[in-house]
């Protein structure tokens, strides 16, 4: 016969993926930056008597911005992966090539530019001229 073996709970949660995990943890490391910005600004404050964080406020602040930053990371990471595997397999553009669609984009903001600049220029008497038939009328 063979035998069942006992799965280990903890490794089981650590080791599986959880459909609302990512969700949470963005939330709690949100919380937990809040929450030590809240504390270092003096919006929030800790009571001397308060074990072990009483004593240091500043520095369970920080370590509550730290571990948010660190969490929040974590949360995000999982978005970016795949991102990265595809940003290996792009085709970058020459330097030649870039220097070129910079020259075009830049002459053709120039053209625009000058082109609503006349179109202002043309429109400006017109529009006067409008104002002061109004203020006749």
């Amino acid at each position: 016969m063979a035998e069942q073996r006992k799965e280990n709970k903890a490794l089981y949660i650590l080791t599986h993926d959880f459909k609302y995990e990512g969700l949470i943890l963005l939330f709690l490391a949100l919380v937990a930056i809040v929450l030590g910005t809240l504390i270092v600004d003096g919006t929030l404050i800790i009571d001397e008597t308060a074990f072990l964080i009483g004593s240091y406020p500043m520095v369970f602040a920080w370590t509550l911005i730290v571990l948010g930053a660190i969490s929040l990371l974590l949360s995000v990471w999982p978005f970016y992966k795949p991102s990265i595997v595809e940003l290996k397999r792009v085709s970058w553009p020459t330097q030649g090539r870039i220097i070129e669609d910079t020259i075009t984009v830049f002459t053709f903001s120039l053209i625009l530019a000058i082109f609503f600049f006349l179109v202002d220029l043309a429109l400006t008497p017109l529009m006067n001229w409008f104002i002061r038939i109004g203020s006749r009328i």
